[in-house]
């Protein structure tokens, strides 16, 4: 039994090592798995990709009128590169 129970705690998530980053980042690209295939498809990633696409081609449309401008590019560039393109952390 103390055999059992001493087995238990060297499984248990207490004592796993802790997450390096790229653990946490294949993590996160695993998640795409839609259908818990335990691999992701071309597809699963295809749909982030544009889900991505999509929320930062309205980021830059300011007008809504389905054309990006040069002048709302930039008005994007200047207020929302830091958190689009990760130059801040």
């Amino acid at each position: 039994m103390t055999i059992l129970i001493a087995m238990g705690c060297l499984t248990s998530p207490a004592s796993a090592a802790p997450m390096t980053a790229t653990d946490k980042i294949v993590k996160t690209f695993m998640e795409l798995d839609a259908n818990d295939s335990e691999g992701v498809s071309r597809s699963e990633y295809r749909a982030m990709i544009e889900q991505r696409m999509n929320q930062r081609f309205r980021e830059m449309d300011a007008n809504r009128d389905g054309e990006v401008t040069a002048d709302e590019y930039r008005e994007f560039w200047l207020t929302k590169k830091a958190q689009w393109y990760r130059l801040q952390r």
